[in-house]
Formats: structure tokens, sequence, C-alpha cells
């Protein structure tokens, strides 16, 4: 008999490890269903020792082992890969069951196949993280250099995109000449495409391109020498759900223990990246860009102020000539809008009260929709995602007279669809793109007009794929306004990303006069903005000159408040931040508390371990990019 200790599989249960009895051993890493309260669930093993070995612990202890039944056709995961969950485990205070469970694919989690086998080997590439630095055009001809280099060493690649909406472009623009070596893998794929992906990726008789969304990016074969990361930059990389990895720190990690070759390219690379590659513990790959040359030129146009105004217009008079021009020449405009639904708050006229999410305690937004013909409103909380019919009454006066506030990107369409009657406008939101397939309908139909308007959010830009000829920013501030410490670089990468996504004029409406960031990214400057962006992070102490620890929790004062002492309690001898979300009221407080970790105090063995044994209902992140 042997005793076997597992760790679940699940990414929310409090369970870092558990034993049974079983007439089998078992090898490390291996997958096994285990029973688990009334259900079975999918483990893997971690040890497997002998009872005789085990007899004094046995006897000891406080409660009986279950026994397991003997399991055939079990797999094995890598053994690299556990090892790789084991030190994100010290990053990022979860535990190593939750970890692993967010790093496997969708179905070998939920046992739909089996983790393909490879022989384990640890390659000799140069481990150094490289930074590729430039345009989409010259990245990608980067890329399939580097991967014709791979081949021709008989290595096989794993190229990350952070979206689904960006895989068919990657193959599109790679796999010339190498078109029956090509896999991808994306939560979008029928389940006929995917069969057929695992099929392909278990056939090791040639190297392989393998193009892959974060949720596959750990999928292993023992021929991969590289891994590309594509838009290294982007905000998509960083999971939504428990234990909120940053998928690109994982795969920093993961390369370090495979021996792999790895690459992060972006337009513009996070600002931590490039201070590591500034002191020279990230290395350049190819030439250093200090100036970036893109297409889309930059011009400002200004509103005229509110008191002279005889009408309320969204649109300057500059931005509806300029656009008329390009409508008639048959060009496609984009419209950048920043704030979603029709308006981003609404509130009571008479009384001040605010419709706030119950869950969250953040503002509501309106939201419109249409079902069969008929207009719906609704208050939908873009943090929980709670979604309730809108009020017509103030529920603390009984007032009618609401009023919204803010300018969301439906309000925008119903402005531009008045002033462009006779245009064809497609609006890309939330309400609107709720998939990748009608994502995807809607850039098609938008372009395949050839004289259209594109009114999005940040969530279209990954689907311009094709230059429009002309775009703009509805509101600059309303952009500047976005609630974080990564604003100034969000905001940078954001203007780069529309000059790139652009054939001619980038329109910029303001309000004010415009700022030094706007000059910045009108020339392209990126080694200033830098220069500018790594100064502010040393005077504010940001990160990577300390480290973030974020916990959050939610409920009524009195709630808040005896969660607030277990933390205390819990974190003796650590100094904590403990303030209340803006949002928060008297019914509903969404309570902070920030940890800052010197550089180089984090990891910390001591505090991980405490964190983890902190309620659940406790969220904790590492690095976010909001604190407030």
């Amino acid at each position: 008999m042997f005793v076997i200790e597992v760790i679940p599989l699940k990414r929310s249960i409090g369970i870092e490890s558990l034993s049974y009895y079983s007439a089998v051993s078992y090898e490390k890493g291996t997958l096994i269903q285990i029973p688990l309260r009334k259900d079975f669930a999918t483990a893997v093993v971690i040890d497997a020792k002998p009872v005789s070995v085990a007899k004094t612990a046995l006897k000891t202890a406080t409660f009986s082992l279950r026994k397991l039944q003997a399991q055939t056709n079990t797999q094995t995961l890598p053994k690299s890969l556990i090892k790789t969950a084991e030190k994100v485990s010290t990053l990022y205070p979860s535990h190593l069951g939750a970890i692993l469970f967010s790093l496997l694919p969708p179905e070998i989690r939920t046992g739909l196949r089996t983790y393909p086998q490879s022989p384990c080997v640890t390659n000799n590439e140069d481990t150094t993280v490289h930074i590729l630095t430039d345009t989409t055009e010259s990245r990608y001809i980067a890329h399939r250099s580097l991967i014709r280099e791979t081949f021709a060493h008989r290595g096989s690649v794993l190229f990350v995109v952070s979206t689904a909406s960006e895989i068919k472009e990657a193959r599109k623009r790679l796999q010339l000449g190498i078109e029956n070596r090509v896999i991808t893998f994306s939560n979008t794929c029928s389940k006929k495409e995917l069969n057929q992906a695992f099929t392909d990726f278990e056939d090791q008789s040639h190297a392989k391109l393998i193009i892959v969304t974060p949720s596959y990016a750990f999928l292993d074969r023992h021929d991969i020498t590289t891994i590309i990361v594509e838009g290294a930059g982007s905000n998509y990389y960083t999971q939504r759900t428990r234990p909120y990895l940053d998928i690109k720190e994982v795969l920093k990690i993961y390369a370090k223990e495979t021996g792999r070759f790895l690459v992060l390219a972006d337009i513009f690379p996070k600002t931590e990246d490039e201070i590591k590659r500034q002191d020279d513990t990230y290395a350049t790959y190819g030439e250093h860009t200090l100036r970036l040359q893109l297409p889309g030129t930059i011009t400002q146009t200004t509103h005229k102020p509110y008191a002279t105004q005889e009408v309320f217009t969204l649109l300057t008079d500059e931005l509806v000539e300029t656009t008329k021009r390009t409508l008639a020449s048959k060009g496609t405009v984009f419209l950048f809008a920043s704030r979603k639904g029709l308006a981003p708050l609404v509130f009571c006229y008479d009384c001040g009260y605010i419709f706030r999410c119950p869950d969250s305690g953040a503002p509501y937004s309106l939201f419109r929709t249409t079902k069969n013909g008929e207009e719906e409103r609704w208050f939908i909380s873009t943090t929980s995602g709670k979604r309730v019919r809108a009020s017509d009454t103030c529920p603390s006066c009984g007032s009618w007279r609401l009023k919204e506030q803010g300018i969301g990107i439906q309000q925008v369409h119903d402005h531009v669809r008045k002033i462009f009657p006779k245009e064809q406008i497609f609006l890309f939101d939330q309400t609107t793109a709720t998939t990748h397939q009608k994502a995807e309908k809607i850039t098609a139909q938008f372009y395949d007009a050839k004289r259209a308007i594109l009114i999005g959010t940040s969530m279209a830009l990954p689907y311009l794929h094709t230059p429009v000829t002309q775009s703009a920013v509805i509101s600059y501030e309303a952009m500047r306004a976005i609630p974080t410490w990564r604003a100034d670089e969000s905001v940078f990468a954001l203007l780069l990303q529309l000059r790139e996504k652009t054939e001619k004029d980038v329109i910029v409406q303001l309000r004010t006069e415009p700022d030094e960031l706007l000059h910045m990214a009108s020339l392209g400057l990126i080694s200033q903005f830098y220069e500018s962006e790594i100064g502010v992070r040393k005077a504010l102490n940001y990160p990577p000159y300390t480290t973030f620890i974020l916990l959050s929790w939610m409920g009524s004062k009195e709630q808040v408040a005896r969660v607030e002492q277990i933390v205390q309690e819990m974190l003796t001898a650590t100094e904590i931040q403990f303030y209340s979300a803006p949002e928060s009221n008297a019914t509903q407080t969404l309570r902070y508390g920030l940890l800052r970790m010197p550089q180089g105090k984090w990891p910390d063995r001591i505090l991980g371990e405490k964190l983890r044994n902190l309620p659940p209902y406790i969220k904790i992140e590492i690095n976010p990019n909001r604190i407030v």
C-alpha cells in the first residue's frame, strides 16, 4: 500500500494538498481522479511513498485516509510545468493547485483531452529575455526571420498572442512557405479544429509554428526552443479571475526553467520591461528603437468654450469637415470613445443619489439595448457585470429628475448618426460585439462598405487589422482620466496604436491645452516618454521600484471593519495602507489594503504564506493596474 499526496486542480479551492491510500504508486506529476467531498475532481500527484515510511504520521493523524481506486491510462504533466508553477506560487500568493489549474488548457482541466506527451528535455538556449520594440510590420519581419532560423536548427516555435482576434492575422503574416507546419489554438476554435490542432501538435516528425492565446501557452513539446510573446504590452495577458496571473511573467519563468529563448515584442512594451532592458537584465532584440515612424499624423482640434456654444456639439467643425471629405473619397473612419454605454453615471438631480451596483459599489453605467424592435435601458456594472433594469425614479426621494453624467459610446453613436444620416455607421462595443464572431462580422462589414464610420472602444482595436483612412479621439480628457497608475503609459500606447492603424489623420479633440504626452505621441518619441515615465515611477515609488500587493473586500461598514481587523491580525509586522474606494456608500463599502514591498523584498516566503491563509473572500492581486 502507498500514501498518495495530491493537489486538487480547482480554481478557488482552499486546500493545498490531500492524501489517500492507494494500492498503486504514481509518478510525480500524474493526473488522477480523486473523490472530493460528494464529487470527483482532477488532481496532480506530488508525492507517493509506501505506508511503512509514513506509519508514524498515520498513527498520530486525527483523521482517516480515503482509498483511491486503481486508475489506468493516466497522463503525466511535464516536470518543468510543475516546477514553473512552484516558482510562480512564490510570486502570487495562491495554492499550487489553483496555479496549475490556471495554466492548463480548458480541455485538459475538464478531462476532455489528455495532456500531450513528449520527452522531457531541457534546452540550452540563451534564456535572457529579449525586447523587440518596433512597428507591427517590422516586428513580423523579425518574427519570420527568427522562425526560419529556429526551423533550420530543427526547433519549434511557440508564438503567443494576447487575444483570439489576433490568431488569424498572425497566421496570415507568418505562414508563407510553412502552411503545413502551422498549428493554432484558441478558445474560438471549433471542436473539430481543436481536435485537429491537438493531433498536429502530437505529431513530432517536423518542427512546428504553434500560435496560441494565453489559455494554451503552456502546452509543451520537447522541440520548442523559442517563445515569442507578441503584443507584450497588452493588459489581456493578465487573468481576470483568481489567481490573477500575468501570463507574460509566468512565461518568463517557464522559458528560464526549460532553457528556451524568449522574445517580448510590441510597438510599446511595458515600462517595467524597458527598465530591465536599460539595466542589462534584459537584452535588445535587433536594433534599439528611439523613435517610431508611423503613418498616421496626430492633429489637434479644440472645442469652443461651453459658454460660447449655442447648441452642445460633440464633434468640432474641423472633425466634421475632415470626416465628410474622407467619406466623399470613399475612405473609412474610426471614432474612438473611452466610455461605455449611454452614460458612465446616473444620479438624482434633486437629492444627489447615485445609482450603484450593490455587489461592487461602483456606479452603474446606463446602457441601451434593443429587443424585438423595442428599446430597453439597463444599469450595468462594468466592474461586477451585474445588470438590472434602469429605474425611472430615485429610490431615495422618489424624484423623476434623473440626470445622466458623462458621454458614453452609445450617445456618441446617436450624435454621429444625426450629423451623417446617410452614411453607414457601425457600433463596436460590449452590447454589439458580444462574441468573437460578432466582432469579426462588424469589422468585416465596416471594411466591405468602403465608405463607413466605425465607433468603438479600445476593444475594437485588436480587430482593426487593415488601416483606416482617418481616426479620431472623441475626448482626449476622458481618455486621460483612466483610473490607473499606468494612465500615461496606457494613453501613450493607445495613441501609437491609433497612429499605426490610420493612413492619414488621427484627430484628437480637446477642451484644454495639449500636454507633453500628446506631443511625444505625435512625434513617436518613445525613448523620451520612457525617460519621463521612469522618473515619475522613481519619484512616486511605483513598480518596478516597489511591488504592489492589493487586498480588497466588500460589505457593510461593520463587515469590512471586521475583515480589516482579521487582516491586521494575520499580517502583523507588515505595514498596510487601508482605504475605501471613492464609490463606496453607507450600505456597500469596497475596502482596500495596500502593501508596498520595496524592491528586492518580494517574494517573501513568510508573508506569502500568511497571504495564502487569508479568507477566500479577500481578493489578492500583485501589481494590479488599478489600486483605487
